[in-house]
């Protein structure tokens, strides 16, 4: 589930006197929720653990994410979530990145992207129709010039349909996505957050995606198993039905 990676981020615990974050250390998990992902990409030979741990009031607090590959030094990340007052995620950092979120109306639409090493600073813009879904997210570098825009469309049960990527270089990308009707295990992290919508977290599981780069298309399916619960257990993703590209296991609090 690459897409679920997007969500990896890093650095200690922390807390500042603005912030309404109740973390910690502990990992407080509720019964059910999403605890670690361990993925496996066979043709690079990649191992990709997740972990997620939960704060006292069972918010996501962190993420930890390892890469494991022969012949390289491991490699741990992790991502520190913080929390204003009304229990929305407005910040998060990672090692060397942190992004501030701004809210309208209950929605995130606009983030500052800021590279700590160097303090530059990136925005996005988020745009919404009346169903309350993301369809269009604008990317700006430091100089206030787009460089990329993603648009998106839905299916009747709000998941993402299509992705589409282009860039200020002309460089277009785009996805078609099919789904299972069983529940998606990112939603345990980030159920009733604003920050779920812009990190694309569906409420079901992709089955089947078309990828569409610049004219050479890919076609990727996947099968899991799935728990009482409805949610995946187990999951393998094919390119062109039989080359294996991923395979993954999902553990959750019991």
């Amino acid at each position: 589930m690459k897409y679920y990676f997007v969500l990896i981020i890093t650095l200690l615990l922390m807390s500042c006197n603005s912030d309404d974050n109740s973390s910690s250390s502990s990992s407080i998990a509720p019964i059910g929720a999403l605890t670690k992902v361990e993925a496996y990409f066979p043709i690079n030979d990649i191992h990709y653990n997740s972990e997620y741990f939960y704060g006292v009031n069972s918010e996501i607090s962190t993420t930890t994410s390892t890469t494991i590959q022969s012949g390289f030094d491991n490699s741990t990340i992790t991502v520190t979530t913080l929390f204003n007052s009304e229990g929305q995620i407005w910040k998060t950092i990672w090692p060397n990145l942190s992004y501030e979120y701004q809210f309208s109306n209950g929605l995130i639409v606009s983030s500052i992207q800021t590279d700590i090493p160097s303090g530059i600073i990136k925005t996005h813009e988020y745009t919404y129709n009346n169903n309350n879904e993301l369809i269009k997210a604008e990317y700006f570098d430091e100089n206030g010039v787009s460089g990329s825009v993603i648009n998106y469309t839905y299916d009747l049960n709000g998941n993402i349909l299509t992705r589409n990527l282009s860039t200020i270089s002309g460089s277009n990308q785009s996805y078609v996505f099919e789904y299972d009707t069983n529940r998606n295990p990112m939603s345990t992290l980030y159920e009733n957050q604003a920050f779920e919508k812009i990190a694309e977290v569906t409420p079901n599981n992709r089955i089947n995606r078309t990828y569409n780069n610049n004219g050479t298309i890919y076609e990727f399916t996947t099968e899991y198993t799935y728990n009482s619960d409805g949610y995946p257990i187990t999951e393998k993703d094919y390119l062109n039905a039989t080359t294996l590209v991923e395979e993954s296991t999902f553990t959750y609090q019991q």
